[in-house]
C-alpha cells in the first residue's frame, strides 16, 4: 500500500546553488512538517529540477530527479503556483 502524495513546487538555498524543484510530500502535509519531522529520512527526493550557481544565477543543468541531503539545505521556501495555472490544475464536472 502506497501513501499519497502531492507535489510541491519550492527553492531550495545550498551554500553554493538555488535549486528550484517539486518536493514530493504526503498529502495534506506542510512544508514544516516534513522539515522538523525526525521521521523523514536524509535525503528528499526531488524531481522537475532546475539548479543554479549561487553566486551567478547561471543555470548549471536541468534534470528529471535528484535526491539532496536535507543537512545541505540552508533555506527552503514554497514556490507559488500562478493563479491561471492553478485553474488549469482544477478538475472540471
Amino acid at each position: 500500500m502506497h501513501a499519497r502524495k502531492e507535489k510541491l513546487r519550492v527553492e531550495i538555498y545550498t551554500t553554493s546553488h538555488r535549486i528550484l524543484a517539486d518536493l514530493h510530500i504526503f498529502a495534506g502535509a506542510r512544508l514544516t512538517d516534513i522539515m522538523q519531522s525526525r521521521e523523514t529520512q536524509s535525503f528528499f527526493a526531488l524531481t522537475d529540477v532546475e539548479v543554479y550557481n549561487l553566486n551567478t544565477g547561471e543555470l548549471l543543468f536541468r534534470t528529471d530527479f535528484i535526491d539532496i541531503n536535507r543537512s545541505h539545505i540552508v533555506l527552503i521556501r514554497p514556490v507559488e503556483v500562478p493563479q491561471r495555472s492553478r485553474e488549469e490544475l482544477r478538475p472540471s464536472f
